[in-house]
């Protein structure tokens, strides 16, 4: 099972949109996927769930999105120079050992020109300490406002082939 992370409970934001485009492609090369939006995230997740002591819901959403998972592809919109708060904060509430030996995929977007590269790098340090591998492939989507259309939806060529390669790389890892 490979688990989509929507790096951001932003409400109307573009990593949702990016997320799907991935299930889509997954599901089309025979994976089978699931997509944790973290706007779905309980509203008290960081007060009830932290320090050990985790409610039921979070609890339940912790096991269905990522104990469950072998591989993650997490969806990381740049925020203040790095990923989203949101991202740290649900993956210390989560159990360690949920993470532990599992891989993961990143891909960057951005309004700027550097795709979150160097979020992408910060959160590899966050996971390599979870003991996940990382895939050395990491798209940076630069200035994703001008890679899709009016209705969210990727439409940059260059993109998609960039993210056809991490997912065929990432498929084998």
């Amino acid at each position: 099972m490979i688990t989509i992370i929507s790096g951001t409970n932003r409400p109307n934001n573009f990593s949702i949109h990016l997320a799907k485009y991935y299930q889509a492609q997954l599901i089309n090369k025979g994976q089978e996927v699931q997509v944790l939006d973290l706007q779905e995230l309980p509203d008290d997740f960081l007060f009830s769930s932290s320090y050990g002591k985790q409610s039921e819901a979070f609890e339940k959403l912790s096991e269905q999105y990522i104990l469950t998972a072998d591989k993650f592809v997490f969806i990381l919109p740049e925020y203040n120079g790095s990923y989203p708060g949101v991202v740290k904060a649900f993956i210390d509430c989560v159990a360690p050992k949920y993470f532990h030996h599992k891989k993961a995929a990143l891909v960057g977007l951005s309004a700027g020109h550097a795709g979150n590269l160097r979020g992408m790098e910060h959160l590899t340090g966050v996971l390599h300490y979870l003991q996940v591998e990382v895939l050395s492939k990491k798209p940076k989507l630069s200035g994703f406002e001008r890679l899709i259309d009016n209705d969210r939806v990727l439409e940059d060529e260059n993109s998609k082939l960039q993210i056809e390669a991490q997912l065929d790389k990432f498929i084998t890892f």
